[in-house]
């Protein structure tokens, strides 16, 4: 073998060992993030691009979900007083029944 051989060989076995050492961290963080909802990178949204065509109804799963989850937030009334407090506007939902 001629030495640029070498050095892909060496760049190979060098790169497999650092990364070999690395998975646990690596697996540590990625853990961390998807406990903290953070996970999900440039390409997080193709999936619900598929689940649309492929999945249609895990689609329709997740905007059943997405509706029961929001709460809409009641409209002020032009009579309504101290709804702002501090220059912020404050809304306050009642638990009924």
């Amino acid at each position: 073998m001629d030495a640029f051989g070498w050095v892909v060989v060496a760049s190979v076995t060098a790169t497999t060992v650092v990364l070999i050492v690395l998975a646990p961290r690596i697996k540590r963080d990625q853990l961390r993030k998807q406990l903290d909802g953070t996970a999900g990178g440039s390409l997080a949204g193709v999936g619900s691009g598929f689940d649309s065509v492929w999945r249609p109804s895990a689609e329709e799963a997740h905007a059943a979900w997405e509706a029961q989850v929001e709460m809409p937030a009641p409209a002020p009334s032009p009579g309504d007083k101290g709804r702002i407090e501090d220059g912020r506007l404050v809304i306050r939902i009642d638990e009924r029944g």
